[in-house]
């Protein structure tokens, strides 16, 4: 079977890099392990390091954290309708918001908690996923923060998520002067400025970070490393703390190209055959190793193998092809070739139900 292999030594790491960079600047930061979609290990891991702020998307996700740690600080990160106000206050210290009758039924059910609840105020800055428009801020403001049950620990934003804003100086300075309109305003003092991520940190490393940006969400950074606006790794950071392992199911020398009348495939994709004649009648043939692996677990257009000389040509909901004719591994049958995993192949692989995990372990150091 495939299986995701995780290596915690290289998210220990990552972990320390990250805590050290943020207290250096005075930065709170909260992890986002949605990634991992609740794999205890991982979760334990992250726990045992001493974390203590954590985020996700799922509330399943949170009750397992939950249980591993009762006194971490929870976030739930995905906006909500206000008939689920009661499992969000249950489950998570603090979520973010964007509209009053969501707030206000999280003020209900935490007075019926005897609870109060933390609320990150989400601010639209150009990447049109959840945010109130800058000019409705002070009125919106006005309103919650009158609730009982809430407290609004402060604004945020998400940034180069969907459209890929970036968090420029110029767009984070934003955020800030509308932290401190709402302060003066209502003569009061927000606890956090939340408008940081993994894209972010690069603005931390350039001195390009305003100091009003004081909270930090950060989940790829952690796990994966990625620089997100440069490309490659962030400084510090380890690459490959999970990896794609795949075995050779199929073996064989094959066309370069299939044959016949071409139509959809099953997705609903249609190839386009090269303009120099019909795919494969030139008489070569190339060694293709079919792998068990497919759409159904990982998007494998997102998966890079580690051999250079291997390359993913194809593959349906339960195979991946790949031609090795170049490698300078004798790859047999049933060995196995691993990959690289970008955020979206992770995702899709951890929430998948049919891969397994494997936790490598570091072998002890002879006395």
């Amino acid at each position: 079977m495939s299986r995701v292999i995780i290596d915690p030594e290289i998210i220990r790491h990552n972990f320390r890099t990250l805590d050290k960079l943020f207290t250096k600047y005075g930065i709170a930061w909260t992890a986002v392990t949605k990634v991992v979609c609740g794999h205890k290990p991982t979760l334990k891991l992250l726990v045992d390091l001493g974390l203590r702020s954590f985020a996700d998307s799922r509330l399943d996700n949170l009750k397992t954290l939950r249980k591993l740690c009762p006194d971490a600080e929870t976030m739930y990160i995905r906006p909500t309708s206000p008939k689920f106000a009661s499992n969000i206050v249950k489950w998570a210290d603090i979520s973010l918001n964007t509209e009053f009758k969501t707030i206000k039924a999280l003020s209900d059910a935490a007075q019926k908690q005897d609870k109060k609840h933390g609320v990150i105020i989400m601010v639209e800055l150009g990447e049109l996923r959840e945010g109130i428009m800058p000019d409705r801020l002070i009125g919106f403001y006005r309103q919650v923060f009158e609730l009982e049950g809430i407290e609004v620990l402060g604004i945020g934003t998400n940034l180069a998520c969907m459209y890929g804003v970036l968090p420029t100086y110029d767009k984070l300075m934003q955020l800030a002067l509308y932290k401190r309109l709402v302060e003066l305003t209502f003569n009061t003092k927000l606890r956090w400025c939340s408008g940081g991520s993994t894209v972010t940190i690069p603005n931390i490393l350039e001195k390009q970070l305003p100091r009003e940006i004081n909270h930090y969400r950060v989940g790829e950074a952690l796990f994966l490393g990625t620089d997100l606006v440069n490309g490659g790794y962030l400084k510090g950071l380890k690459p490959d703390a999970f990896k794609l392992s795949a075995s050779i199911v199929e073996l064989k020398e094959k066309p370069t190209g299939p044959l016949g009348e071409m139509g959809e495939n099953a997705f609903g994709e249609e190839e386009e055959a090269p303009e120099s004649g019909e795919w494969g009648h030139g008489g070569e043939r190339k060694k293709r190793a079919v792998l068990n692996i497919g759409r159904l677990d990982v998007p494998f257009e997102h998966l890079t193998p580690f051999d250079q000389d291997v390359e993913v040509v194809g593959g349906a909901s339960d195979l991946v092809v790949a031609d090795i004719s170049e490698s300078s591994k004798k790859y047999k049958l049933g060995d196995e070739i691993r990959f690289k995993l970008d955020y979206a192949a992770l995702l899709a692989l951890m929430h998948s139900r049919y891969i397994e995990e494997e936790i490598v372990t570091t072998p002890k150091a002879a006395k």
